[in-house]
């Protein structure tokens, strides 16, 4: 993990989906870094400060810093929510695409490769986006785990495949089903 995700609270999101708890923990997060930072600095810059530590001046300080802390919170609580809602609405639009496609289309158009290949990639950003555990996304993500093309081509398109595979039945305590060998550009030459 790096400095950047840690500091922004991303473990937060290995045990939840993102959405409104995890939006809420790490604003508290960064929060508590950004002011645990500002106090001693504020404290040491003050006029006549001792370098001596004192519960009573900690307490005062730490009053002193409340409407800090109201809007450290307020601006991370807004940026967090921002992400996850473009985030969340990306998916959403992107699925909503995926079945607009498939009902407009003729009959026997489909499953075809590209289809197949957006189902997959649907699959990959739900994980990467850390929507993949949320009750609506993952219904959908067991049920395209059951497609045997689509799992074959998750696993060989996305980075660390059979490992992402694994947690995403893990997570949505689910068991894909075995990959398809079929090449969907031949088949549908012919």
């Amino acid at each position: 993990m790096s400095t950047a995700s840690f500091l922004a609270g991303e473990f937060f999101l290995w045990n939840r989906p993102n959405g409104g708890a995890a939006v809420l923990l790490r604003s508290l997060w960064v929060t508590s870094l950004i002011c645990a930072i500002v106090l001693p600095i504020k404290s040491y810059f003050a006029a006549g400060t001792e370098l001596v530590f004192s519960a009573a001046q900690l307490k005062v300080e730490i009053g002193q810093m409340i409407p800090w802390f109201g809007a450290v919170f307020a601006g991370a609580y807004a940026a967090f929510y921002t992400r996850f809602a473009a985030q969340w609405g990306y998916l959403a639009a992107l699925y909503n695409q995926l079945m607009a496609t498939l009902a407009s289309a003729p009959p026997g158009q489909f499953p075809n490769g590209t289809l197949i290949d957006w189902n997959a990639a649907f699959i990959e950003d739900a994980q990467d986006l850390h929507l993949a555990r949320k009750s609506m996304f993952a219904s959908v993500i067991r049920e395209l785990l059951q497609n045997p093309y689509v799992v074959r081509v998750f696993l060989a398109s996305t980075q660390g495949g059979p490992n992402r595979l694994r947690e995403l039945e893990r997570q949505l305590n689910c068991i894909a089903v075995a990959p398809a060998e079929f090449d969907f550009g031949t088949a549908q030459s012919g």
